[in-house]
């Protein structure tokens, strides 16, 4: 018999980076766009696209409602100069978006049709980077839609979501009883996500530290393919969701590579020394301690355009962390089952077990923001695939909704998700758990499954989601992309790391807990809600944001940074004490290192290491345990600088 409950072994948590998009007149087959405006509501509407972010029929690839509440902006030049954002400051907030259109509010400046240099930029927060190999019809039955929220969140133990919260207006009237006479509902909250892993790899102290920087990769076992060498590549400003070149280049990417931008250019590191310039620069090696990295970026392929002459453009996942100077070199790699191809890989032999091959060496630090992502769950009642007809992505035509082996799926996509608070931590006899707090500023759900306008639109899941081992990553190489690549999966323990710490070696140390605090906000802002909802015809709502995302959180900003470490240890010198009770600094050259690896007969293992400087001991009782046995005492430490160098087959995190 099927199962009619809702059960934690048919539930599935993926996520993904946010990448906002830029869609200019005559890019991605000479797509064109126009502006009409009724009332407080512009709608835009795409014709002419048919590549890259667009299908043969100029709808645009993105899931309906997906982008409600993201933000928009115009690069004017063309028709547009009264929209154009870097003369006027104008922002506008997506309120729905489907096929063809996507309508903004306040109204916009201009109206009528694109011309050369207008653009059109949709911000990265809450806007879940975009599948290009998505399908979108009228029928929810028909229409597999997707984003690549696609990655695995890693070897959760507990995971709790930011679900929604409704803040009701509750009034009592004089002279109306003792009930309740006024109820509305104002803002929706959607706080308290939570997730906490054994820790395989370092890839969340990434969206908890903010910046990402990698090594020239290690391609012993199968080279990268060069792109261009770099004299059409055009400079890279920060926060940029494209590669712009000037002509085609030697090898073009296709989407689903990844491709390496190399840059020399130092870029400094949080840090108390004065001259940072004159300290060491992190190159990818296991520096202990360093002030400079290099700058180079990865990032996956989502779409590659060279409909423009003198502009061509490879869209990316996941927005640049640095600016890049023109004539960068570029190459593209290519997941593959083994190591060919400059994919990553683990060694099975015996002689070399659990060495890396094409190991990619990264460098974690804080920045000025955090990179957001979106959190994907989907649940089901039975072990089956999305409903739909198209046959993407394993949906199947059976179990239709309503009938007695339906799945009754719900799919919902958590949005602008920030890290606002992470911890660290592991025994001497465990392993490393990680845990990430968050906050989002959307939830979009599909409600596909309310659809059905009795003229051939029929009811399905409109969503196609992402089940990790099933349709993601079900062949070695997508195990990579998706970030669990084969016989990765263990998590670091404890017990096979070191800790090096005021110039010494502290081996008696019996637990390490490593805390931070993005401090961040969720703002809200006005913003009204012109459009009419949009109801089926039983009267339920089916927007997959309500009320246009005006009762959401607007942004979600980051504040000030707070490190806390917590280390238990077996005192066996009084020089540890004297250190904390003239309460010295400890600064750059005297860093706390946290060296984690795993298991194997290889040399170029998966290693992390966790680097703590600038730092003062605030606590360190001498307590006399009566058990008359060891005594025991747990040090704080305030640090003022965390960052990480992990080896891994991530290409990114």
């Amino acid at each position: 018999m099927a199962a009619s409950i809702y059960k934690g072994d048919l539930a599935e948590v993926t996520f993904g980076h946010e990448t906002g998009m830029a869609i200019r007149h005559g890019h991605f087959g000479g797509v064109t766009f126009s502006i009409a405006t009724s009332g407080d509501v512009s709608t835009i509407t795409f014709a002419s696209g048919s590549d890259g972010f667009f299908d043969s029929s100029s709808n645009f690839l993105y899931p309906v409602g997906m982008l409600v509440g993201s933000q928009l902006r115009v690069v004017g030049g063309g028709n547009y100069n009264l929209d154009d954002f870097a003369t006027t400051g104008n922002i506008y907030t997506i309120v729905e978006n489907a096929a063809k259109t996507i309508k903004v509010t306040p109204a916009m400046k201009e109206t009528g049709a694109s011309a050369n240099s207008d653009e059109i930029i949709i911000d990265s927060v809450g806007t879940p980077s975009i599948d290009v190999g998505m399908l979108y019809t009228s029928s929810a039955a028909t229409s597999d839609e997707t984003v690549l929220t696609d990655q695995f969140v890693g070897l959760a133990a507990t995971i709790a979501l930011p679900e929604t919260k409704v803040e009701l207006l509750r009034s009592h009237v004089v002279g109306i009883g003792r009930d309740v006479v006024v109820q509305e509902p104002q803002k929706f909250v959607h706080e308290g996500g939570s997730l906490e892993t054994m820790m395989h790899s370092a890839r969340w102290l990434y969206y908890a530290l903010g910046r990402e920087a990698v090594s020239a990769l290690d391609t012993t076992s199968g080279g990268e393919v060069v792109v261009h060498s770099g004299s059409i590549v055009k400079a890279i400003p920060q926060g940029s969701t494209y590669i712009e070149l000037s002509s085609n280049p030697t090898s073009a990417p296709a989407v689903g590579d990844y491709v390496l931008v190399t840059d020399a250019t130092a870029v400094d590191v949080p840090t108390s020394r004065a001259d940072p310039a004159s300290g060491t620069k992190w190159t990818g090696t296991n520096t202990v301690e360093f002030e400079q990295t290099v700058s180079n970026e990865i990032r996956r392929v989502v779409a590659y355009d060279n409909t423009i002459t003198g502009a061509v453009r490879i869209h990316v996942d996941d927005p640049f962390c640095f600016s890049h100077p023109a004539q960068c070199a570029l190459s593209k790699y290519t997941f593959a089952d083994g190591g060919n191809t400059g994919s990553p890989n683990f060694d099975v032999t015996d002689a070399a077990y659990g060495s890396i091959d094409n190991r990619v060496s990264r460098a974690l630090f804080s920045g000025s923001t955090l990179p957001s992502f979106s959190i994907e769950t989907s649940m089901r009642t039975r072990d089956v695939e999305s409903y739909g007809t198209a046959g993407r992505g394993g949906t199947q035509s059976t179990n239709v909704p309503g009938a007695t082996n339906d799945s009754k799926q719900l799919t919902r996509v958590f949005r602008g998700c920030k890290v606002k608070g992470f911890e660290l931590s592991a025994n001497a006899d465990s392993h490393v758990t990680m845990k990430a707090d968050f906050d989002s500023l959307f939830c979009y759900t599909d409600t596909g499954r309310l659809e059905d306008d009795g003229g051939g639109n029929l009811k399905g899941d409109r969503y196609v989601a992402h089940r990790m081992f099933e349709n993601i990553a079900n062949t070695k190489a997508n195990r990579k992309k998706a970030g669990i690549a084969p016989n990765t999966e263990k998590p670091f323990f404890f017990y096979n790391g070191t800790v090096t710490a005021f110039n010494t070696n502290v081996a008696q140390i019996t637990s390490f807990s490593l805390s931070g605090n993005n401090n961040n906000q969720m703002i809200y802002t006005v913003r009204g809600h012109p459009l009419a909802e949009t109801r089926n015809a039983l009267g339920q709502s089916t927007e997959q944001v309500p009320f246009g995302g005006s009762r959401n959180a607007t942004l979600n900003v980051e504040g000030k940074v707070e490190y806390e470490l917590k280390m238990e240890i077996i005192p066996t010198d009084p020089l540890l004490y004297h250190e904390f009770r003239t309460n010295r600094t400890h600064d750059y050259t005297e860093p706390i290192k946290l060296h984690l690896v795993k298991n194997g007969a290889g040399t170029n293992r998966e290693e992390v290491y966790i680097i703590i400087d600038d730092y003062i001991i605030t606590e360190f009782p001498m307590p006399i345990p009566e058990d008359k046995g060891p005594i025991k005492t747990a040090l704080t430490i305030m640090p003022k600088h965390v960052k990480v160098v992990a080896h891994d087959t991530l290409l990114h995190c």
